[in-house]
């Protein structure tokens, strides 16, 4: 079974995420969520992009933390989230905060020094690329989505078991469909922060949106 297949089969049977499992809005009210996510990953993308094309120092000169270079790996941390993530103002804001905070924590874990913050970014850009990296930022958002919205109605419906299963589909689904899109793209040389790049992640969440029937 796929991921997108299994997701959709989910939402097919029952206990579904939107519409029959929750408070649920389909193709129409789709559209109009992930607001905060899209932006989030715009900027996210951007700041990665010139890290992997120009190097940690540039992509901090490019969102005016400049006075950060060399400065320790929690104050970097911190202060990308501030920068990259929207205000906290709503619940679809606050979701996607998590979501980066989230990644933040797997990224740099265990890291110290500025010079930890710069090998992890790189490593990570290397070894996953920056299409996975982001995979993993929506898939963090959906989940956290989710578990506001839906969560506790659905495991009552299928239980707790099932319910565990089906979230690592989502994620897988998510994952997927991030990848598809980026395919054969050279996503550092695309300008995260232009209308491309907006673009490219409202494509993204729309998708996912609609899979998972998740409306704000």
């Amino acid at each position: 079974i796929t991921a997108s297949g299994g997701a959709r089969a989910i939402a097919r049977g029952g206990g579904g995420i939107g519409g029959r499992g929750g408070r649920g809005g389909g193709r129409n009210g789709a559209g109009h969520g992930g607001h905060a996510a899209r932006v989030t990953g715009r900027n996210f993308g951007g700041f990665l992009s010139t890290v992997g094309r120009a190097g940690l120092d540039e992509a901090l000169r490019e969102v005016g933390l400049e006075h950060l270079i060399g400065r320790p790996a929690q104050e970097v941390a911190a202060s990308l989230l501030d920068t990259l993530a929207v205000p906290g103002n709503t619940l679809d804001d606050h979701a996607a905060r998590l979501a980066l905070a989230k990644l933040n924590d797997e990224l740099f874990d265990g890291t110290r020094t500025y010079e930890d913050v710069e090998r992890v970014l790189s490593q990570a850009l290397d070894e996953q690329g920056l299409f996975h990296i982001l995979a993993r930022f929506f898939g963090h958002y959906i989940y956290e989505r989710f578990c506001r919205d839906f969560y506790e109605n659905w495991v009552k419906k299928v239980g707790s078991s099932q319910a565990a299963r089906s979230l690592k589909i989502i994620k897988d689904c998510i994952e997927s469909s991030v990848r598809a899109k980026l395919a054969g793209r050279e996503v550092t040389r695309i300008d995260w922060r232009s209308g491309e790049g907006l673009r490219l992640t409202e494509r993204v969440m729309q998708e996912t949106l609609e899979i998972f029937e998740v409306t704000t």
